[in-house]
């Protein structure tokens, strides 16, 4: 009897050490699984890093599948205004939001305060086409130049629409001296639908690609919005021509934006 009883626990304990063996390699296999899918994942993602306008404060972070677009809501930040994300701290290149993330980024905020912009702007250049052949690289700032600024007490929204021809080179300025120009760089975009309507012409010397000239690709009737922001002006002291008196051919921002329409021909 006593045997029997002995043979009964070996038994059962045989079959409780079975049943954990196996419980243990079933754990362990599913553990692999759940590990190898979340790697998967994760390779599957690019990180975005957030960043504040100083260029070292870290917003937040998020994943996006690679291939993907960024789509996060806009930051708020008390008594600004989100002008966009660029994607050095420099701040000196906007993202471009319409095309998929393929690898980590980290993104900068802009924020700008509003100030009333009190400047007139007008497109100085020249070309084939009536507006710019008349400016003669400025020496013409008329009514057909200038641009039309909005009633917009939250945004400084400046306007014009004209035909431009391919070869037209211009730019945005203050006056005939172009001071407070506005060229390449500050463009959003040079294409739509997939043509590319514009291209850099270059600058004078080693200035910023802001102040290169814009060359226009495609004949046609276009509408070209600048925005700007005054209270975030900066002025390029290092450049060895630079001089109070001249300041304004200095100027520099990087918030302004150009965007456009091309309206057709």
């Amino acid at each position: 009897m006593k045997r029997k009883q002995v043979v009964t626990v070996l038994l059962m304990t045989c079959m409780a050490v079975s049943s954990l063996a196996f419980t243990g390699c079933g754990s362990k296999s599913q553990a692999k699984t759940t590990t190898k899918q979340e790697t998967e994942a994760q390779a599957d993602e690019v990180k975005v890093t957030m960043y504040d306008s100083d260029g070292k404060t870290e917003l937040s972070t998020a994943a996006v599948k690679k291939g993907e677009l960024f789509t996060e809501a806009d930051p708020k930040k008390d008594g600004y205004t989100f002008v966009g994300w660029y994607v050095t701290p420099e701040l000196s290149r906007k993202f471009d939001a319409s095309k998929p993330l393929e690898q980590d980024t980290s993104l900068y905020a802009g924020f700008a305060k509003y100030q009333e912009d009190t400047r007139e702007f007008y497109i100085v250049g020249n070309g084939t086409s009536d507006v710019l052949k008349e400016s003669n690289w400025g020496a013409v700032v008329g009514d057909a130049q200038k641009l039309k600024k909005e009633d917009n007490k939250e945004e400084n929204v400046y306007t014009i629409t004209l035909d431009l021809k391919a070869g037209d080179q211009f730019q945005f300025a203050m006056n005939a001296s172009w001071e407070d120009q506005r060229g390449y760089g500050y463009l959003n975009t040079t294409e739509q639908d997939g043509t590319e309507y514009f291209k850099n012409s270059g600058s004078l010397g080693d200035a910023s690609v802001k102040k290169s000239n814009i060359e226009v690709a495609v004949d046609g009737n276009y509408t070209f919005t600048l925005v700007t922001h005054p209270l975030e002006d900066t002025y390029d002291t290092e450049d060895e021509h630079y001089s109070d008196d001249k300041k304004e051919n200095f100027n520099l921002n990087p918030y302004d934006s150009i965007s456009f329409v091309y309206n057709g021909k």
